[in-house]
């Protein structure tokens, strides 16, 4: 180990030495050495050295990054244009390819150099490249520099020596200084170009060495061997040189590569270099450098293994470590930077959601909806990693957290109700159902199925729409009382009297407060008219449902007090007008008691005692009283002796103290000549005292209902049509009114009688409530 770590330090001191610019032939074995080393350096602990002096080598070998593959290629076949030009059209070309490099890149240095070679060919060329230049605000200074050789077609045969002629290709005879210097010298240059644009750099570079022999400055001949030595070096090999078996091997391996096949891929990689090898290729970079990059994949796809490894058995940490050191291998590879991509989410949103779970504060609702939340993100999660434990996990300790969340949100509920039910206005009634409400509806979210929390909501729901109407009928009570019409109020007393359950509520409270006042100013203005009747029908009113939540109020007495003053003033002028028109007719008949009283008093006579035998057949008064359950209107018979003059003959014995004169036949014992006998009745004018019985009006048997018992007020009430409050009252009952009871029924928890009264001529029967009358006769049953 000790002898790879001064290996490496030895190689980073070489690195670190070099200039900037270093050339690509200086690198080149650097990077053979460094590729060695990190072979050697495999599954140790230099094995990120060794990858770290690759990659500051390859970053050093690299292009510039201006220098893209279009811009080279343009530039490549300018260069070609210029040097193969056979006349200025070429040059006028090769002008135009530079243009369109210049647009991509204006601060590249070959195309500026190109474009000062071009500029030299002519002053037409010249004035193009400034307009060229100035047309991208470039201030450049063109410089006088080396011309450009024409292209020159191969010299005949007669041209050259025999000796020549018979030259191999890679060595070439001396030239012969007695000929013509300068066309052996540009006869070269073409060999020159010819073996270059061919790809035989080897040849290049003979054919410029020769060049060189016969003149030393010569500058193309320079760079025609400087390139073909680098691209030597760097193994550049044109496309048209490689043999196609080597061709086809070697896009086999690709699509091996792609398909992560990398031992096959191997294998073509390394008969493909062995084909150009044979082929007199001996330095293919593309082969070399996919054998290089092979191993680098085959090695990241086994980190990548172990990472997924690590991964599924919840060793994110090291599954992480794993994927980075694949990327370090392979920075390119999608795969390595997809899976630190994951791993990172992964780790990040459970970093989160473990500490959403553990510092989880604020109300139910917050809890139930970050828990929700956690919930989602973890099977979201999950989808990615199905096998993961620490996610099972947590998930399970979410689950369980929101379940007893929904627990103290059923309580809270229950809670809300209760205290609802103890409240006494509407507003705090309403706030507690409404929160009661949310309490089951975030309960019923986390678990939808149970049937139990269902029927609690729906009653809640209920409640709450309860106390939207009661405050709903309230309001509009209200609106109606404001409008102070007589149909209006009656109204809204009708619609308060259902709501009984909220006689606490301040504003129920304030409205039948104020609906009373106005029932008290229709009594004060019925008193103030002398109007009894209607007065005491608004007091009734005013006493009765939904008045009495308000209890005993003090004007309501006076207002009783007032009309019970009212009632006996008019009593009191009755009797006194009664009073005056008996006075005044005792009056008239004392002064006309002559004339009455004889017809009162006779005068008497004489009593003459006489038994008359008188036979009579006189109808006898009967008085049959029939027992009726049913008071109507008929002719009562009375007994009345009423004294009449009659002529009634009779066979009864009648004592009379009336004198009369009479001729009684009697019988006397007369001595005649002839006896005669005779009875002759005599008709008498008797005044007797008889019963008469005056024509009655019989009533018919008819079925009667039967009287329960009879009841009478305690208070003046209201008598209804129906047994309902919100009905119009057909009458009053005043105190001690007696009543018959027909029917009895139950509305809503109170008694009601269905009661029969006279009241002076005319039979009014209709409903009243029990509690107002008190039983006279037997209990009602």
């Amino acid at each position: 180990m000790a002898t790879l770590a001064q290996q490496i330090a030895e190689l980073r001191q070489r690195i670190q030495a070099l200039p900037v610019d270093a050339r690509p032939a200086e690198l080149t074995p650097l990077e053979t050495e460094a590729r060695a080393l990190l072979t050697a350096s495999k599954n140790t602990s230099f094995e990120d050295e060794a990858k770290a002096l690759l990659s500051e080598l390859a970053r050093r070998s690299a292009p510039p990054v201006s220098e893209t593959a279009s811009i080279r290629s343009m530039i490549r076949r300018a260069r070609i244009r210029m040097e193969m030009a056979a006349g200025d059209d070429d040059f006028d070309e090769a002008i135009d390819i530079l243009s369109e490099a210049l647009a991509q890149d204006s601060t590249n240095s070959d195309v500026l150099a190109l474009l000062n070679q071009a500029a030299l060919r002519s002053p037409q060329h010249e004035m193009k490249v400034r307009d060229l230049l100035n047309r991208y605000g470039i201030a450049f200074e063109l410089e006088p520099g080396p011309a450009i050789q024409s292209y020159v077609p191969p010299a005949s045969a007669s041209d050259y020596t025999e000796s020549e002629s018979n030259a191999s290709t890679s060595d070439y005879a001396p030239v012969s200084r007695s000929g013509n210097a300068a066309a052996q010298i540009e006869a070269l240059m073409n060999e020159a170009a010819q073996a270059y644009y061919a790809g035989d750099y080897q040849k290049t570079i003979d054919a410029a060495n020769r060049v060189l022999s016969l003149q030393p400055d010569h500058a193309a001949a320079l760079d025609y061997r400087q390139k073909s030595e680098d691209n030597l070096i760097r193994g550049i090999v044109p496309d048209h040189r490689i043999p196609f078996d080597a061709r086809v091997a070697y896009n086999r391996a690709n699509s091996l590569v792609r398909a992560g096949n990398y031992e096959e891929a191997r294998r073509l990689y390394r008969e493909a270099r062995d084909i150009a090898e044979r082929a007199g290729i001996n330095s293919w970079k593309d082969a070399e450098q996919a054998l290089l990059d092979i191993e680098d994949l085959a090695l990241a796809r086994e980190l990548l293994a172990d990472g997924d490894r690590l991964l599924a058995n919840d060793d994110w940490s090291e599954a992480l470590r794993k994927y980075e050191g694949a990327q370090r291998v392979v920075p390119s590879d999608p795969m390595a930077q997809e899976r630190i991509e994951l791993v990172k989410r992964v780790q990040e949103q459970y970093d989160k959601a473990s500490v959403a779970l553990n510092m989880m504060t604020g109300s139910l609702n917050e809890r139930v909806t970050s828990l929700q939340t956690l919930l989602n993100t973890l099977a979201s999660m999950r989808q990615i990693l199905p096998g993961s434990a620490r996610l099972r996990t947590m998930a399970e300790e979410a689950s369980r957290r929101i379940q007893t969340v929904k627990v103290q949100l059923i309580d809270q509920g229950k809670g809300a109700l209760t205290r609802a039910e103890a409240a006494s206005a509407l507003d705090e009634r309403q706030r507690l159902i409404a929160e009661a409400v949310r309490a089951y509806e975030t309960a019923n979210n986390i678990d939808p199925g149970d049937g139990s929390l269902t029927q609690e909501l729906q009653a809640a729901r209920q409640a709450e729409a309860q106390i939207s109407d009661a405050r709903g009928i309230i309001e509009r009570s209200s609106a109606l009382i404001a409008q102070n019409f007589d149909n209006e109020l009656f109204q809204a007393r009708n619609m308060l009297a259902g709501l009984r359950n909220h006689a606490q509520d301040p504003k129920y409270r304030a409205a039948v407060g104020d609906l009373l006042m106005h029932f008290v100013e229709r009594v004060e203005a019925a008193s103030d008219r002398r109007d009894i009747p209607t007065a005491e029908r608004w007091l009734a009113f005013a006493k009765d449902e939904p008045f009495r939540t308000l209890g005993r109020r003090s004007e309501l007495l006076q207002l009783e007090d007032e009309i019970r003053g009212l009632q006996r003033r008019r009593a009191m002028r009755s009797g006194m007008f009664a009073g005056g028109i008996v006075l005044i007719l005792a009056l008239i008949a004392f002064l006309s008691r002559d004339a009455w009283l004889p017809l009162v008093t006779p005068p008497t006579a004489s009593y003459t005692p006489s038994i008359t035998y008188t036979p009579s057949a006189s109808p006898t008064a009967s008085n049959t009283p029939t027992a009726s359950s049913t008071p109507t209107d008929t002719a009562t018979p009375t007994n009345t002796f009423t004294p009449t003059a009659t002529f009634t003959p009779t066979n009864t014995p009648t004592p009379t103290n009336t004198p009369t004169d009479t001729a009684t036949p009697t019988a006397t014992f007369t001595p005649t000549d002839t006896p005669t006998a005779t009875n002759t009745p005599t008709a008498t004018y008797t005044p007797t005292i008889t019963l008469t019985p005056s024509a009655t009006f019989t009533p018919s048997i008819t079925p009667t209902p039967r009287i329960r018992c009879t009841v009478a007020a305690n208070t003046p009430t209201l008598v209804y049509p129906e047994p309902n409050l919100g009905q119009t009252p057909i009458g009053t009952v005043q105190v001690g009114q007696n009543m018959n009871v027909i029917g009895i029924r139950a509305v809503e928890g109170f008694a009601w009688y269905f009661v029969e009264y006279q009241v002076r001529d005319s039979k009014i029967s209709g409903w009243i409530q029990a509690s107002k009358v008190n039983e006279v006769t037997g209990p009602c049953e």
